[in-house]
């Protein structure tokens, strides 16, 4: 949450303004009667002021959003923005395709372009208004069956429960975190393993959430490791001590939920009488995002033939450095959120997130290693999930 240069304000400006002027042109190409059009153009252009009022409001006062613990103002801007936004940036995407019919004379082959994009773009605001009302709140439980060859026969059928970025900051209380708990809880898993981004910047964003974090039960104990949020490198600290602070608070009060939190540590817990590594890595990631893993040291106290998860926040990490470590059999991930968007072509999911991120959600495998990632239960950035709905992950690991 850190400021936008002035030239980047101006561009984003000139760049929304050509959208509203694209997608007013279309909207007023369909409207035939002169008294209506003018209502039409003073309610349309009244909303674009109201809008930019809004932005001109949070401009001004970045701290309201910089700064704040309650995020509620900027999910707010946020949304409304991209209530209005993405459903005009359709219009005017269509209005530009059925320009040249209109340069042609051929008005009514681009009236009817433009209808089309109006149709379109009244369905993806009800979609939009889906995902921040309904979408964001509604369980997805995943079930993946994992095959590994190296796993001990012992430890077949084993049932890990994987969630991450709960982002709690963007809740407004606990209900949801209730729900989520009460259906872990069914599922009767042995291994609960949290992969980062329990806050969105400070600790006592975790106030409220610790009942039904503590609920969260398993057979053979709950895992944590922290995510590029959970360090506070996203707001601004009067000091090192005061972001130090706020940074030891939250490993408290995430230990103290029942969580054993695993910063580059491994933790052998005995499953079916089987030795069984867990190891918990800090945050890597490609710039901007911190780097703060030593999967090496990590592994210190982990034997060659036992098998291991190791828990890393960012997917990329799995690419760059733990590949090459060729006895970690099972790695698990979040930080994508599964972009919080995505739609679905034959039953094959796609997800925006996959022109920034390689891999994005679900499972993943290069020879005889795995990646499974969590696309996440909270919303950051944009308080929505479009076809994305928060995921608990129950993974079913299974012996050839």
């Amino acid at each position: 949450m850190r400021g936008i240069p002035s030239s980047g304000i101006f561009l984003f400006i000139f760049f929304i303004l050509a959208i509203e002027a694209l997608a007013y042109f279309g909207v007023a190409q369909l409207v035939v009667d002169r008294k209506v059009k003018k209502k039409v153009s003073i309610m349309y252009w009244l909303l674009t002021a109201i809008l930019f009022g809004i932005w001109l409001f949070a401009f001004i006062n970045p701290d309201k959003i910089r700064q704040t613990t309650n995020y509620q103002f900027f999910y707010f801007v946020i949304s409304i923005s991209v209530l209005n936004i993405f459903p005009k940036l359709l219009i005017a995407f269509f209005v530009i395709v059925g320009a040249p019919f209109r340069f042609l004379k051929n008005k009514s082959v681009s009236k009817t372009i433009v209808l089309s994009g109006l149709i379109l773009g009244m369905g993806m605001l009800l979609n939009i208004g889906y995902g921040i009302l309904v979408g964001r709140k509604s369980i997805r439980i995943e079930e993946t069956e994992i095959s590994i060859n190296s796993l001990p026969k012992s430890l077949d059928q084993l049932k890990i429960v994987h969630i991450s970025d709960l982002h709690l900051g963007s809740f407004e209380d606990d209900s949801f975190l209730a729900k989520c708990a009460v259906e872990i809880n069914k599922i009767e898993p042995d291994l609960i393993l949290f992969t980062g981004d329990i806050v969105n910047n400070y600790a006592n964003e975790m106030l409220g959430f610790e009942e039904q974090l503590s609920a969260m039960k398993s057979t053979y104990g709950k895992f944590a490791i922290l995510g590029n949020h959970d360090y506070g490198d996203y707001s601004d600290w009067d000091s090192e001590m005061e972001k130090g602070s706020n940074q030891m608070i939250l490993r408290q009060k995430l230990q103290e939920t029942g969580f054993n939190l695993l910063l580059n540590q491994s933790e052998m817990i005995t499953a079916n009488n089987t030795p069984l590594y867990i190891i918990g890595v800090e945050n890597w990631g490609h710039s901007p995002f911190p780097q703060y893993a030593e999967l090496d040291s990590a592994l210190n106290n982990t034997t060659n033939d036992s098998f291991k998860i190791l828990m890393t926040h960012d997917p990329s990490h799995w690419e760059e450095e733990v590949l090459r470590q060729k006895d970690i059999q099972l790695t698990l991930s979040g930080h994508t959120h599964g972009g919080q968007f995505a739609f679905k072509v034959a039953g094959i999911e796609f997800s925006p997130m996959i022109l920034i991120q390689k891999y994005w959600g679900g499972l993943y495998k290069k020879d005889n290693q795995y990646l499974y990632i969590n696309r996440g239960i909270g919303c950051v950035g944009f308080l929505g999930r479009i076809d994305m709905d928060p995921e608990i992950s129950v993974l079913t690991l299974k012996s050839n």
